[in-house]
C-alpha cells in the first residue's frame, strides 16, 4: 500500500473513532470536537514525513489553514475570558 494510502485511511479511522467518542461522551461543543480533530490530523501529518514535496507542500497549506481556525478558537475564549472579569 502507497504511504500516502496509508495517510489517507489513518486519517479517516482517526477522525471516525474521535467523532464516535465525541458522541458517546455527549459533547456538542464544536470549538471543542474542531480542536480535537485539527490536533489529530497535525500529529498524523507530521508521523509521515516521508511524502513528496508537492504533497508536503499541499499539507502545509492544509495545516495553515486548519491552524488559523485554531487560532481563532483561541483569540475567541480568550476574549470570552477577559470579558468576564
Amino acid at each position: 500500500m502507497r504511504i500516502f494510502n496509508r495517510y489517507l485511511l489513518l486519517l479517516v479511522l482517526t477522525s471516525c473513532l474521535i467523532n464516535i467518542i465525541l458522541a458517546f461522551t455527549g459533547q456538542t461543543d464544536i470549538e471543542v470536537c474542531f480542536t480535537i480533530l485539527v490536533i489529530a490530523f497535525l500529529i498524523i501529518t507530521m508521523l509521515f514525513v516521508y511524502f513528496n514535496p508537492k504533497t508536503r507542500q499541499a499539507l502545509s497549506l492544509v495545516s495553515i489553514v486548519f491552524l488559523s481556525g485554531f487560532m481563532v478558537i483561541v483569540a475567541l475564549k480568550i476574549i470570552e475570558v477577559m470579558g468576564q472579569k
